[in-house]
């Protein structure tokens, strides 16, 4: 294995077996550096560059980087330079370097002193010295080398001091003096290095130029920064006037106390290791839940062979810190030699110090103050040396990140750390990480019943449950509604539902004296970076569950790279969350506390909204385009902008997606949304007007209800004529209206409407379009007994179809061929192209495949096929899928018939199924249902009308144009 080693104590250098390796110009040196001083953790890009040029780095900062990575990787090794996503990682392994070694040497230091070794202290402290070749990171560029060679600095300093004290307490003034005139000059304002040498120039019978010493101190003191000696100096002072003889040298000196105030020594045996400190709070009898989290991190943390950190992440209220606690307590007996505890406060603005809490661990394992080295690389190094043969579990309650916690970790295998965070840290040697969201409903109820008692939740579950849904079943949220309820034992939960299910009034309901869940996502928001803050706040404008990506970039109006870059920081800081790659959403609570939150220079919604709109509009086709949020978005839009043109964005993505999604789950929404949207364009914008029409009579045909379709879509083509509305406008209109007669079976006139299309598409230019109705032509030719005319007309778009080379016409093409060939009885001629059109759809598009099954296994039955009732059954599972609930009764409909002579108890049940669909939304079909399964007609039938209609006129005129 080849020797290795590097050095920053100095200028960066390294060299292996013997040779110094060329490490390339300063800055790629400081690049080294940064990794090196990052102790093989990751190290992203922008930390880099900001650490080589600051906050203005030049344009190819990234390049730089990867280049110098690269001339880097190949001095010292592919293997210990390794590259990760957005970052690099030195794993230096056993290498040596030179600012490991002195921890190593000041912890050996503190080690010899506190047993009373004050020479091996010294000789230590020393070595550590020694190390220092010329300022740490000598010549490197850049703010991050600036920072740190300040740090060594004062490391060395510190390390300097706290020799010379202990060269005092071995009776070596005359020895150390010159060096403490040296440092006392070069250092005025450091009064350690004056009381150091004021003592030194005492123990030496220089009494007289001790108190000159004082005296030139103060007047500098007093010069340069106004102020007097502090207490320790003056105190010396007044020792040195009254020949005190606490300053005589000590007569022992290997075993008497040194002064100063860094590390004092502690006589033999004065490390009490029989206390066992049982630091972990007390934790709740009602925990409820989190079962498989909590076996594996007491799994994780009783492996006896490694030095696990267990890291618990997520949004405030979770529960993190009451798991961390019951894990403590299962596994008490695995760490004999005691549990420490230790709040962080990473999640306010001001975290505790590591110093700080290394203190108070160090007092609890028995150590008196004047054992406790001053700085903090020493006071880690002191406990990781205390735990080095003990037992001892370490909980870390709410950690700001990586660089406050690891200071606080053990060295060695044999005790464990348990972490909590609202960040996500990143990973470390060993660490096991869990990220907890909110409790499953049935782990809510439960937990609510085990505070508010099981007899009162049993009183009105259905209540409870709805209770729960709207707290979004986050464990903070269901103690502080129980402690309510508890607190009002006349209140119903009923009651506190209703608070709750309104937004505006909901985190106002999840207040409980002390507790409050607005509170607890206030500390989160409040550690986010202005740019973090805006796009919390920003992002939960738009009424959507779902975030994806080109979501999130439209709001925060950035790049799609930027808006990813700030929604990983908010998952990071467990404010949002990421159910998939590219895609993000909030908890409902933290949802509704972010609109509670405003900023003077943030968008009005309705800006917001028409951006999201134009986007959606620009990428109809997407995969990520969901068209229960569009119909979300576009009722969220109507209610918050005035009536008038603003909605022209709006009228045109609703058409946009009725025509590509016109049979889907969100039929019902686009639906509600068109007619919400309709009274805010008439009058104002009449292409609007005639989009929002155009739409509800194509959601309306395909849902089955060709009545209340008709009439939008006769008002559509006269506001079309009356405005000469644009001729694309116009063809759809078309579509739509043939479409609507070949469902009631008006087949003439609805070849008349899909010529008239066609043509209008052709004359655009649009031969793709063309296609689609063409073969609809075709279809109401064939059904009108054209037969002849009919397959010229499939030919024509089979040939232009074959020249566009696209699946999607040669599958619409192989369906319509089907059909035809079905119409004349030619029922092996059919299957074969229904079995072309199912091998051309996508796997994902169901509602092109659900309809090709439906036609084909009409067409096995009709040839006595013996598949017919599994492919109907295929085509329910589709359609069923696309949320096409028309054409699923339709199959459910065949489905019967193909089970009617083999299995009548199921053809039964798939037409009372069927039958209640389709009298549902008012369908023609269900009274021949009614007829099959011998079952009464309702009373009155139900009307065609679809709930979300506009009301209809008296007597739609059904005549052509």
């Amino acid at each position: 294995m080849p020797d290795l080693r590097f050095c920053l104590l100095g200028p960066v250098r390294a060299w292996q077996d013997g040779s110094e390796l060329p490490l390339g110009p300063p800055q790629q040196r400081a690049l080294l550096a940064v990794l090196l001083l990052n102790d093989s953790r990751p190290v992203t890009l922008e930390r880099l560059s900001e650490a080589l040029w600051g906050e203005q780095p030049p344009g190819r900062a990234v390049g730089i980087v990867r280049t110098y990575a690269h001339r880097l990787r190949r001095v010292v090794g592919a293997d210990r330079l390794e590259t990760l996503t957005g970052g690099y990682r030195l794993v230096r392994g056993a290498a040596p370097l030179d600012t490991t070694q002195c921890d190593e040497f000041a912890a050996a230091a503190v080690r010899h002193q506190a047993e009373g070794r004050l020479r091996e202290a010294r000789a230590a402290l020393a070595q550590a010295v020694g190390l220092w070749q010329g300022d740490a990171l000598g010549g490197l560029p850049g703010p991050y080398a600036e920072r740190q060679r300040l740090h060594f600095t004062e490391r060395r300093l510190d390390l300097i001091a706290r020799r010379a004290t202990l060269d005092l307490a071995l009776g070596r003034h005359h020895a150390v003096l010159a060096e403490l005139v040296t440092l006392a000059a070069e250092h005025p304002l450091r009064e350690q290095f004056t009381e150091l040498l004021m003592l030194a120039l005492y123990r030496a019978g220089r009494q007289s130029d001790a108190l000159d010493a004082y005296t030139a101190a103060r007047r500098r003191l007093a010069d340069e920064i106004g102020v007097e000696p502090g207490p320790g100096l003056r105190l010396l002072h007044q020792q040195i006037l009254q020949a005190d003889p606490a300053l005589t040298p000590p007569a022992d000196s290997a075993s008497d106390s040194a002064s100063g105030d860094t590390a004092r020594s502690v006589p033999p045996g004065q490390l009490p290791r029989h206390l066992t400190p049982r630091q972990i709070p007390f934790g709740a009898t009602d925990f409820t839940g989190r079962h498989d989290q909590l076996h594996q991190i007491t799994t994780a943390l009783r492996d006896p062979g490694v030095m696990p950190v267990i890291a618990l992440s997520g949004l405030g209220g979770t529960g993190k810190s009451e798991l961390a606690i019951q894990a403590a307590h299962a596994t008490c007996a695995d760490f004999p030699d005691g549990q420490l505890y230790a709040d962080l406060t990473g999640h306010t603005p001001q975290p505790t110090p590591p110093e700080e809490i290394l203190e108070g661990f160090l007092h609890a394992l028995g150590l008196p103050s004047q054992a406790i080295p001053s700085s903090t690389a020493s006071r880690t190094a002191l406990l990781r040396s205390v735990l080095a043969d003990r037992r001892v579990l370490l909980l870390l309650d709410n950690a700001k990140d990586t660089e406050q916690l690891l200071p606080l970790l053990p060295g060695s295998p044999g005790s464990a750390a348990l972490v909590t965070s609202r960040s996500r840290l990143f990973s470390l040697p060993a660490m096991h990480t869990f990220h907890l969201e909110a409790l499953t409903p049935d782990e809510a109820l439960v937990l609510f019943a085990r505070i508010v008692g099981a007899e009162r939740t049993g009183a009105e579950p259905d209540a409870a449950r709805l209770l729960l849904e709207a707290c979004g079943h986050l464990p903070l949220a269901v103690r502080i509604l129980g402690s309510r309820l508890v607190s009002r034992p006349v209140w119903s939960i009923a009651s506190l539902c209703d608070r709750l299910t309104d937004e505006n009034r909901r985190l106002a309901a999840l207040r409980h004296g002390t507790l409050t869940i607005e509170a607890t996502f206030r500390l989160s928001y409040d550690q986010l970076t202005p740019d973090l803050a805006r796009a919390f706040r920003l992002l939960a404008v738009p009424d959507l569950t779902d975030l994806p990506l080109p979501v999130l970039a439209a709001v925060l109006d950035v790049s799609p790279e930027q808006a990813e870059h700030l929604a990983e920081a908010l998952v990071d800081a467990s404010l949002l969350e990421t159910p998939a790659p590219e895609r993000y959403r909030y908890h409902d609570l933290v949802r509704a506390f972010a609109r509670t939150l405003t900023h003077p220079d943030d968008p009005a919604p309705g800006q917001i909204l028409t951006r999201l709109l134009t986007a959606y509009g620009k990428a109809a086709d997407a995969t990520w385009v969901d068209p229960g949020a569009v119909a979300a978005l576009i009722r969220q839009h109507t209610q918050c902008t005035e009536p008038g043109p603003a909605h022209a964005p709006a009228a045109r993505l609703l058409l946009t997606t009725a025509l590509s999604h016109p049979s889907s789950n969100a039929a019902l929404a686009l639906g509600r949304a068109a007619n919400q949207l309709l009274p805010r364009v008439i009058g104002h914008d009449s292409t609007a007007e005639a989009e929002v029409r155009l739409a509800l009579g194509r959601l309306l045909v395909e849902i089955g209800s060709p009545t209340p379709a008709l009439a939008e879509l006769l008002h559509t083509l006269r506001l079309c004529a009356a405005h000469a509305l644009p001729p694309a406008l116009q063809a759809h209109t078309h579509t739509t209206l043939g479409m609507c007669f070949l469902h009631v079976q008006r087949y003439p006139d609805a070849a008349d409407h899909f010529r008239t299309a066609a043509a209008l598409h052709q004359g655009l230019g649009d031969r793709s379009a063309a296609v689609p109705e063409l073969l609809r032509l075709a279809t109401a030719l064939a059904r009108s007994g054209r037969h002849t005319e009919a397959q010229h007309t499939a030919d024509t778009a089979r040939t232009i179809s074959t020249a566009l080379a696209a699946p999607a016409l040669n599958a619409m093409v192989a369906d319509t061929l089907g059909t035809l060939a079905h119409e004349q009885g030619h029922h092996r001629q059919a299957i074969r192209h229904y079995t072309t059109a199912l091998s051309h759809h996508r796997a994902t598009n169901h509602q092109r495949t659900g309809r090709t099954l439906l036609a084909l296994a009409q067409t096995q039955r009709a040839a006595h096929h013996p598949d017919a009732a599994d492919t109907a059954h295929r085509a329910v599972t589709a359609l069923t899928h696309d949320g096409d609930q028309y054409r699923t009764a339709l199959a459910l409909t065949e489905l019967g018939h193909a089970l009617h002579l083999h299995d009548p108890s199921r053809a039964r049940a798939s037409w009372l199924q069927a039958q209640r669909i389709l009298s549902a939304i008012g369908a023609p079909e269900a009274t021949t249902l009614h007829r099959l399964t011998g079952t009464p007609l309702p009373t009155p039938p139900p009307a065609p009308w679809p709930s979300w209609t506009p009301t209809p006129p008296p007597n739609p005129d059904v005549s052509r144009p």
